[in-house]
């Protein structure tokens, strides 16, 4: 085989790799005991409510994904690959930019691969589209 075919078949094999990776297991980094819940430190997780409201101590980012979003799939791999990479303080929930109807009307958000930081009062700090770990390291580092 010449490196062409080569390449196309390492691409094919990447793109089934990521479609048929499970999209609602939280993927998740040390343990911190919030009361009633234990969330995550450092951690990337489906949104609930209950989970969102009990990491108000934490950076919480919301990032709303489509699972028929291309740049959405990259993102989630992105995040999943490099978990470690995110700090301690820091909760990512994957929110289902199709489902989610009233966060997106609260925090205007008009198209997926979006991502909000978002205070203890549920304020939106920073709004970005695109991006994954480097973004959202430097997006959650530039507010305190």
């Amino acid at each position: 085989m010449n490196k062409l075919h080569l390449s196309a078949l390492a691409a094919a094999l990447l793109a089934t790799a990521l479609a048929a990776a499970p999209t609602s297991t939280p993927m998740t980094g040390h343990d911190m005991n919030m009361g009633d819940h234990t969330m995550k430190s450092g951690a990337y997780q489906p949104y609930t409510k209950a989970a969102f409201d009990a990491a108000k101590g934490m950076r919480r980012v919301l990032f709303f994904h489509a699972t028929w979003c291309p740049n959405c799939k990259a993102a989630d791999a992105d995040l999943t690959k490099n978990l470690a990479g995110l700090p301690k303080n820091v909760v990512v929930f994957k929110t289902d930019y199709d489902k989610e109807t009233a966060l997106k009307r609260q925090y205007g958000i008009t198209s997926q691969h979006t991502f909000v930081l978002v205070d203890a009062q549920g304020k939106a700090l920073a709004k970005w589209s695109g991006g994954g770990v480097r973004e959202i390291v430097a997006k959650t580092g530039m507010v305190r």
